[in-house]
C-alpha cells in the first residue's frame, strides 16, 4: 500500500499520482482511485484512474467474458455478426451461470469493428478453447496460462507460443512495456484500458484511465501508462481498447455490478464484443 501512497511519476506529463481511495475486495485483490495531474501545454489538469492489484493464486484467477458469457457469442469472421454487451452485463451473466466463482469486478479488453460487425481484431481464448486464433502485427496479448501465471505478450511471441498452454487470452494493440523497456512515448490523452504483469507472471495491474471531461479526467497517454506499470513494478505491459469503450466494473452485491469510472460516451456504459474477470474460486 505505501507503493501507491507515495507513487511519484518521472514523466513529465505526469507529476505526482495521489491515492483517494483504497478497497480490498478479497485476499489478493485490491482497488485503488487516484487522483494526479497531467500537462498539456501549459495547463495543468486532473486525470483519475483507477487501478486493480490482483495477485494470482490458487483462489484468485482472471477469466475472459463475452455477451451472455456464451463462447458462440464470438465470430472469427466478419461476415457474421459478434455479439455485444456492457463489461457490466458481461460479468452479471458470469455470476449467474458459474456457481464456482465469486465474480469481484472487470474490465473491457479487445478493440473490434465498432458499428459494423463487432468482430474482434485480435485473438481469444477461453477455458482453453481458442474462440478466434488469428492476429495481425499489432495485435499484443494478454494470456493466462494453464499453470495459473500470466504474460503480455508481442505478436511474434504468440505465433511462437505452443497455444495448448493457454487458458484465457485476449489481444491489445500496443506493447507499452516489454521485458521492462518502455516501448511507447506517444503522448496523446484519451481514456484508456490497459494491463501489466510481473516479471514471475503472479501479479496483474488492471488499469483504467477516465478522460474527455476536462474538469474531471483528461485522460493518459501511452508514455504516462509505461511508466506507471513500470514504477508499480511491472515486467510487461500492453495497451487494451480505449476511447468509450474504458469500462472499470466492480460488484454492487446481488449478483449486479456497475463502472466505478465514468465512461465517455454520453450514453454510459459501451456495448462490447469481450473483457477480462478477475474472480474468486469457490
Amino acid at each position: 500500500l505505501l507503493l501507491f501512497a507515495t507513487l511519484f511519476i518521472s514523466c513529465s506529463t505526469v507529476k505526482q499520482l495521489n491515492v483517494s481511495s483504497h478497497q480490498t475486495i478479497a485476499k489478493g485483490v485490491d482497488v485503488f482511485e487516484v487522483d494526479y495531474t497531467v500537462t498539456k501545454g501549459d495547463e495543468q489538469l486532473p486525470t483519475k484512474i483507477f487501478i486493480m492489484d490482483v495477485n494470482l493464486s490458487k483462489k484468485i484467477t482472471i477469466l475472459t467474458t463475452v455477451a451472455d458469457d456464451n463462447n458462440a457469442s464470438i465470430k472469427a469472421t466478419k461476415e457474421v455478426q459478434t455479439a455485444i454487451a456492457p463489461i457490466s452485463k458481461q460479468l452479471e451473466a458470469m455470476q449467474a451461470k458459474r456457481q464456482n466463482i465469486n465474480v469481484l469486478g472487470g474490465v473491457n479488453s479487445d478493440f473490434y469493428l465498432i458499428n459494423r460487425s463487432n468482430m474482434i481484431l485480435g485473438a481469444m481464448y477461453r477455458g482453453g478453447e481458442c474462440l478466434k486464433g488469428d492476429v495481425d502485427e499489432s495485435s499484443d496479448l494478454f494470456v493466462v496460462f494453464k499453470d495459473g501465471t500470466a504474460h503480455c505478450m508481442a505478436t511474434e511471441e504468440y505465433l511462437a507460443l505452443d497455444k495448448t498452454l493457454i487458458a484465457e487470452a485476449v489481444s491489445g494493440r500496443q506493447m507499452l512495456l516489454n521485458n521492462g523497456v518502455i516501448q511507447s512515448e506517444e503522448t496523446r490523452l484519451e481514456p484508456r484500458t490497459a494491463i501489466g504483469v510481473t516479471k514471475r507472471g503472479n501479479r496483474v495491474f488492471i488499469l483504467v484511465g477516465d478522460g474527455r471531461r476536462k474538469e474531471y479526467s483528461n485522460g493518459l497517454s501511452f508514455a504516462d501508462m509505461a511508466q506507471i506499470f513500470k514504477k508499480l513494478g511491472a515486467y510487461d505491459a500492453v495497451n487494451l481498447d480505449g476511447g468509450g469503450s474504458s469500462s472499470f466494473c466492480l460488484s454492487v452485491g446481488d449478483g449486479k455490478f456497475a463502472p466505478k469510472n465514468r465512461p465517455s460516451d454520453r450514453a454510459g456504459e459501451r456495448f462490447v464484443p469481450n473483457g477480462l474477470a478477475v474472480v474468486e474460486l469457490k
